[in-house]
């Protein structure tokens, strides 16, 4: 390159290039400046970003958590609460349960001293049923019993008195209140003879033959109506069950030969027996 006859003119080129030089460095040195300061930012609002939402999670974890606690500690509150109003209502039941027992108990303590056997006796099947102490138990027991023996003694003597004098309506009536006191034994065996004959005497022959079989079943024939199976007898063949009727008569008449309706007892299982005779073909 040749020389310049121009001096200054070529300081003054040289220093605009250097200038222009310089001036293009910074600006790239600024452009990166800025590219780096942008990435930075970007960096710092990422980070942020990240924070805020691991922060939120976080709260968000914590909340669930707690608010799962609290549900449980509400659902262990709701039932507690409930199982004691349930005590609570199983306490008034039982309370109420008491009083209502106490009650029928004090009624029928009552009937008892009054005298109302038989209203003592249908209300013990009530009382019973309530949560009574031993002792109760036992006293009412005790007085039920007596109160039902009574009532069966009565009817028991009343009956056959009636019977004795032939007062048949009677004499069913009275006995057969008193065997609903006392099914069972030896007195109930010795008042269904009684009864037994009652009903045969007004023509209820069936029900005879029924009562009369339990008497017997019962031992009446031994201890108080020695003729008890000649009124069964009598009932069968009035009820026209012929051949039982026949089978009784007779062993009746075996039994007891020496009684004053042997005798009739033959006659009748003869009589019978021919009239079964009669109709049968040869």
């Amino acid at each position: 390159m040749g020389v310049s006859d121009d001096p200054q003119r070529d300081i003054a080129t040289r220093t605009h290039n250097a200038v222009a030089t310089l001036a293009a460095s910074l600006k790239e040195v600024v452009t990166r400046q800025q590219k780096y300061e942008r990435g930075l930012n970007l960096n710092s609002f990422v980070a942020y970003l990240l924070f805020t939402v691991l922060l939120g999670g976080g709260f968000y974890l914590l909340y669930r958590a707690r608010a799962g606690q609290l549900g449980a500690e509400r659902a262990e509150a709701v039932r507690q609460a409930n199982d004691a109003r349930a005590e609570a209502e199983a306490a008034r039941k039982e309370l109420a349960a008491r009083e209502d027992g106490a009650r029928k108990a004090s009624a029928l303590w009552q009937l008892l001293k009054d005298g109302k056997k038989a209203d003592a006796i249908g209300q013990w099947v009530e009382v019973q049923k309530e949560k009574l102490s031993p002792v109760e138990i036992a006293v009412f027991q005790e007085g039920v019993a007596r109160a039902r023996a009574e009532i069966v003694d009565t009817g028991y003597a009343a009956g056959v008195e009636a019977a004795k004098g032939e007062q048949w309506k009677r004499a069913a009536t009275e006995l057969k209140r008193a065997l609903s006191y006392e099914e069972e034994g030896p007195r109930a065996a010795q008042m269904r003879y009684y009864y037994g004959v009652a009903l045969g005497k007004q023509g209820d022959y069936l029900e005879a033959v029924r009562q009369l079989d339990a008497a017997l079943a019962g031992g009446a024939e031994r201890t108080v109506g020695g003729d008890a199976r000649f009124h069964l007898a009598s009932a069968l063949e009035l009820s026209r069950q012929l051949d039982r009727a026949r089978a009784e008569y007779l062993k009746f008449a075996d039994v007891h030969s020496a009684h004053p309706l042997a005798g009739l007892a033959r006659h009748r299982a003869a009589e019978i027996a021919r009239a079964k005779a009669g109709v049968t073909p040869n």
